[in-house]
């Protein structure tokens, strides 16, 4: 297997699901299924389905993370065509990434049990309550993430079987204690240099420049002093969202809505279960029996039952609603009475006794406890229409005076924003959407005098604009671009005159005279935490001291100045045990990182991967 690993390597972006989905894992046997295929597939790898429910539900948890993560910086760009985009087929790449690396560690024999899986769920602390699995969290996450046991059971079994990969991944890779030793020395090399700084500003200010000289920069560098074409634009925004803030709901509407829409809030009926499981038909049979005399459920399920997880508690599943278990198991709770329990029932490959403690059946919802729900919801009803009316209010009005936006704003009470002068790279975010910026720059509304037509940005969000100015792409003119060339080539020629004067001066230096030059700074730097990368670059490159004699060099530092360089000292880095396989761990993780990037492009050199186009396009429309 270390042959085959040491010929590829791969780049995995695999992290998702662990800490961010949450489910509930309750019957051991778990078994291998995906998702339903009886969803057209997002994509194929190797005859092996990627599925659009899977890379939908892939998809909103990434958006909806990276919303968690960016906070109001979002809206700025979630509405960009660009944007969704991009996310789309950055999830179906990790996706099909993510199938290549479950179809080779196939290859190479890697897998793990059920055990291990129902380990790594009851270790995840996003299912622990005070530092203790609890298995209520563990349902209620599974019912909120829309997942079934089996379902989450394969992301986990991937997700350990992935692991095992990049564990094998660093075993096959290896330094010696040699190697680690002299990485260190060399990644936290300490060097103690003098230096003199040489500023050329003044000098700078002394040269003279003529025309000549600018004449002859500008037409040789013309393509720096390109600008592209630019405008100026009004635009009303026309937001459902902003439209939302300032709507006021009454009990009144909110009670009406309750009245008319019960069966949006009907409460889940779900029964409260325990359970004994067990591998075969004659166990069960016996416990089945020990029952019948009376012995105490709980008592047998800590003594006989498998599932480990719920033994401890007496079998206790806690309370479960329907589509938490699988069909056969819901089917014989559902069939027996409260505070009965059924005869034995095969589930999977495994025996079940269960027991309903409770049962409660669907009810409507007090109005109280959905009050702030259904506020939410009239709010936002009433926010859409108001969106439609207001938005085709604006575009009438825009089409009917063409001079302005003013009075357009004026009919749907909103207001008219003005930009200062921008390119297409350079976009408002208000404006930044490729529909928009498409039009902005056609010839038509260039041309100024006329409003745009409403555009859609995004779900009830809206936006119409006219150009009042534009300025063409073209070249800076020499005038405008005179004051500018001068300072660059008087800066040039100072930093020329300067670095052969300090150049002779160290020449002194190393001829003995010390009085040459004036070093006034000391500094002592380290390979690994340079705080100066310009100047440490030249620091690291210089010839170590010899006899006792510094080395020298002359350069630019950060600012354009001339700096004289005295290398007095090198010191090889030195970590502590312990430092040191903090800084190795990390380093065999950048080349663990440079593996995984050449296995997985082979494996995709390989292997014959399908997207589904048609889906992508319809998605984009």
């Amino acid at each position: 297997m270390m042959e085959k690993l040491r010929g590829y390597t791969h780049s995995m972006v695999w992290k998702v699901l662990m800490s961010v989905i949450a489910i509930s894992f309750v019957l051991s046997g778990v078994a291998g299924y995906l998702i339903s295929r009886q969803n057209t597939s997002a994509a194929t790898v190797n005859g092996v389905e990627i599925s659009q429910r899977l890379f939908q539900q892939q998809y909103q948890s990434q958006y909806q993370q990276l919303a968690m993560q960016m906070g109001d910086k979002f809206a700025a760009v979630a509405d960009s065509a660009e944007f969704t985009n991009g996310l789309r087929h950055s999830v179906l790449d990790r996706l099909i990434d993510d199938e290549l690396l479950r179809q080779y560690s196939k290859e190479l024999g890697l897998g793990v049990g059920d055990e291990a899986i129902k380990q790594a769920i009851v270790m995840n602390p996003a299912f622990q309550k005070d530092g203790q699995f609890d298995n209520a969290v563990y349902q209620q996450l599974l019912a909120n993430n829309n997942l079934t046991p089996d379902q989450y059971a394969e992301i986990v079994r991937q997700d350990l079987v992935l692991s095992q990969l990049m564990g094998s991944l660093l075993a096959s890779d290896f330094l010696t204690e040699a190697q680690q030793q002299q990485f260190v020395k060399l990644f936290f090399q300490k060097r103690s240099v003098r230096l003199a700084t040489f500023p050329v500003a003044d000098l700078a200010a002394k040269q003279t420049i003529s025309d000549q000289e600018i004449e002859k920069y500008y037409n040789d560098h013309k393509a720096a002093f390109a600008t592209p074409e630019l405008v100026k634009v009004q635009y009303i925004d026309v937001n459902k969202d902003k439209l939302a803030k300032d709507l006021k709901v009454s009990d009144v509407e909110v009670a009406q809505y309750y009245q008319d829409n019960k069966s949006q809030f009907m409460g889940q009926a779900k029964q409260h279960i325990a359970h004994i499981q067990v591998n075969t038909q004659a166990e069960a049979d016996d416990i089945y029996n020990k029952l019948q005399q009376g012995a105490d459920f709980a008592e047998l399920a800590k003594k006989y039952s498998i599932d480990r997880l719920t033994a401890v508690n007496g079998g206790d599943l806690s309370w479960v609603v329907a589509g938490q278990l699988p069909k056969a198991f819901e089917t014989a709770a559902d069939n027996t009475a409260v505070g009965a329990y059924s005869k034995p029932t095969k589930v999977d490959d495994k025996y079940h006794i269960i027991k309903v403690l409770a049962r409660n059946e669907a009810t409507v919802l007090p109005l109280e406890e959905v009050k702030s729900r259904i506020t939410d919801l009239v709010r936002q009803d009433l926010a859409e229409r108001k969106y439609f009316s207001v938005e085709k209010a604006v575009a009438d009005k825009a089409f009917e005076d063409q001079s302005g936006l003013a009075t357009a704003a004026k009919e749907g009470n909103l207001t008219v924003e003005e930009t200062g002068y921008f390119a297409r790279d350079d976009v408002p975010a208000a404006l930044n959407f490729s529909n928009v910026i498409s039009e902005m720059f056609s010839p038509e509304l260039v041309q100024g005098g006329m409003n745009s037509q409403m555009i859609s940005v995004g779900e009830n969000h809206s936006v119409i604009f006219r150009v009042v100015d534009y300025k063409a792409a073209g070249t800076k003119p020499l005038a405008e671009a005179k004051t500018q060339i001068t300072a660059l080539l008087q800066r040039e020629k100072a930093e020329n005159i300067e670095l052969e004067r300090v150049k002779a001066l160290v020449a002194k230096l190393q001829a003995g005279d010390n009085s040459a030059v004036e070093f006034k700074q000391n500094l002592t730097t380290v390979y690994a935490e340079s705080k100066n990368p310009a100047l440490d670059k030249q620091i690291f490159a210089m010839p170590l001291p010899t006899a006792g004699k510094p080395s020298y060099h002359v350069g630019v530092d950060q600012n354009g100045d001339i700096v004289a360089i005295a290398l007095d000292k090198v010191e090889d880095g030195q970590l502590s045990a312990e430092q040191q396989k903090a800084f190795v761990s990390q380093l065999m993780q950048f080349r663990v990182n440079d593996l995984q990037a050449t296995l997985l492009k082979a494996l995709r050199e390989k292997a014959k991967i399908e997207i589904n186009q048609e889906m992508l396009d319809q998605l984009q429309e």
